[in-house]
């Protein structure tokens, strides 16, 4: 079965912003309704992660001049949420077994385990999204010549 990468590039992108306003709005409900802004240094980052979240799903749906600015876009946006997504995840399950930072969380509430899911979601729809937009980006970057969908250049002999 063959995968039409623009559909799945279009469920990809909405799906990693979707889970990356989960991501950011767990941390931003953390730092003001459960106090963590009182928290020295936990706190501040919770609210970059909110911030760095939001920013990078907005990236993501906010349409856009050109197919080039998006692909650039999407890949800025996708590694800096694999990169927020990846370390919050292994930020909570550090602090679920040591001190980080001088804090230690404790059991599985349902904002760990939606903070959890929301951030596994978001890095493996991210990776999808980085897999769907790689063909264009390497025409960007002058790496294969552009062909049209399902076309294929065979290898010199």
């Amino acid at each position: 079965m063959r995968v039409d990468r623009r559909h799945f590039e279009r469920a990809a992108r909405w799906l990693s912003a979707a889970a990356l306003l989960v991501v950011g709005g767990i941390h931003i409900e953390q730092y003001v309704v459960a106090h963590f802004s009182v928290i020295p240094t936990i706190g501040p980052l919770f609210l970059v992660n909110f911030i760095g979240a939001t920013a990078c799903a907005l990236a993501l749906v906010v349409p856009l001049p050109s197919p080039r600015v998006r692909a650039l876009v999407d890949v800025a946006a996708a590694t800096g949420g694999i990169a927020i997504s990846a370390g919050a995840f292994a930020a909570l399950l550090i602090s679920e077994h040591t001190p980080l930072f001088g804090f230690s969380e404790r059991g599985y509430r349902l904002e760990i385990v939606v903070a959890l899911v929301s951030e596994g979601i978001a890095m493996l729809a991210l990776l999808g999204l980085v897999w769907a937009i790689k063909p264009r980006v390497a025409r960007i970057r002058g790496l294969r010549p552009a062909l049209p969908d399902g076309a294929s250049v065979s290898p010199r002999r």
